[in-house]
């Protein structure tokens, strides 16, 4: 003989739970080995009444044959009346209203107790307002749309509190988040089956899965959206993370066919720019200087305003220098200066102007770019860099042949 207990818990049946929402579902536990009595699935009965007028008795199954633990989900329907004693085994659904309370009820025949049996009874309050599955307020208020634009921004809502509880380590109520947040776009999808909606179903669905670095499903749910639906308005954004998830998945040649898909059919799209810093970035990486180069001279030609253009335009001129065209990189370099003459990157371009002047063999460029570099920005590394270069034989030549010059002339 074993003492029974009952809980309402979360979806795992694990973490009890504290309120209810009207259209999500509620999950009973009940757990009695002296329930198991024969080699199959037995049932416990439990007992459901609301403050609002529901009373019904409803039966859950035992998980698996001979584990004494029983188990049962019912959906919350919205109904400010509820008609007790409609319970339907079939469609599993308990009537209730926002601020109702729900009281649950598990009677052990063979407990502990010198009466030989027990009631055991758990309250939980039902949430007043939208914090829950909002189907419901379609079904009260006939307004489709407003219901659903209501679930969509709950789901979203979902995600940030996911994503941030993520960021900070906060396993459990970021699993709560993600829980919640995926239930309630299968319950759009089962509740509201228009096509139209799904492109926002999908891009929230890969959102959840990309901060799981889950990367093939994230990529799964963009892919539906630019391959079934190009012309939506989330078009542009999942093409630019189905690309970030082959990225991120090592898949960089997949990524780059997805970056240049972006720029081809999206041409006005605001994510042009950090779709072509990808791009450079993956010839970069792969030593294809040549093309980086090219793609990076287009960005500036076409973003010189961008909040990236300053670490463009010095990728711009790394490029030709490690492409050895080192005449275009001293006058891209020089260019930079002139363009961003107040950015924490000029020091480096005066001194990659000098290296890059230098190795085309023109001295006195690369010693008049040397001398800036110390002269405008004395107490940067670029500058300790500089100096070491003035010491070079071919510059002490060329600062004794610049002295003379001046001496000539007095």
């Amino acid at each position: 003989m074993t003492d029974g207990t009952m809980a309402i818990t979360e979806e795992d049946y694990k973490e009890p739970l504290e309120l209810l929402h009207v259209g999500e579902k509620l999950y009973v536990i009940v757990n009695d080995p002296d329930l198991d009595i024969s080699d199959e699935r037995d049932a416990a009965e439990i007992t459901i009444q609301s403050e609002s007028g529901e009373l019904e008795t409803v039966k859950i199954e035992e998980t698996l044959s001979h584990s004494g633990v029983f188990t049962g989900s019912m959906d919350l329907k919205a109904r400010e009346k509820p008609e007790p004693g409609n319970f339907d085994p079939a469609e599993m659904k308990i009537e209730c209203f926002f601020g109702d309370k729900l009281s649950i009820g598990y009677i052990d025949d063979a407990a502990g107790t010198l009466e030989g049996n027990a009631t055991l009874r758990a309250e939980v309050p039902v949430a007043i307002g939208t914090d829950g599955l909002v189907s419901a307020f379609s079904k009260i208020f006939g307004n489709q749309q407003l219901a659903v634009q209501t679930q969509f921004h709950i789901a979203e809502s979902y995600f940030e509190l996911f994503k941030n509880n993520l960021a900070l380590e906060r396993k459990d109520e970021s699993q709560k988040a993600l829980r919640a947040g995926r239930r309630m776009l299968k319950e759009i999808m089962v509740d509201y089956p228009d096509p139209k909606y799904l492109p926002r179903i999908a891009y929230l669905s890969g959102q959840f899965s990309q901060e799981l670095k889950d990367w093939n499903e994230a990529a799964n749910s963009y892919a539906l959206i630019v391959r079934q639906y190009p012309n939506h308005t989330l078009a542009a954004d999942a093409q630019y993370k189905l690309a970030q998830c082959y990225e991120e998945a090592e898949d960089f040649d997949r990524a780059l066919e997805e970056y240049v898909t972006l720029a081809a059919t999206h041409p006005k799209s605001p994510l042009i720019p950090k779709t072509m810093i990808r791009i450079n970035e993956y010839f970069y990486k792969r030593e294809n200087y040549k093309i980086a180069a090219k793609v990076a001279e287009k960005f500036m030609d076409r973003f010189s305003d961008h909040e990236a253009a300053p670490k463009m335009g010095f990728r711009w001129g790394q490029c030709h220098y490690k492409d050895e065209a080192y005449a275009k990189a001293a006058e891209v370099f020089d260019l930079f200066v002139k363009k961003f003459p107040d950015d924490s990157l000029s020091a480096q371009s005066i001194f990659w102007s000098g290296e890059s002047w230098r190795m085309a063999n023109n001295v006195s460029q690369a010693f008049r770019r040397y001398n800036r570099c110390r002269w405008d920005f004395p107490e940067s590394e670029a500058a300790q860099f500089a100096r070491g270069r003035l010491a070079l034989p071919e510059m002490l030549r060329q600062f004794e042949a610049e002295a003379n010059s001046v001496d000539n002339d007095n």
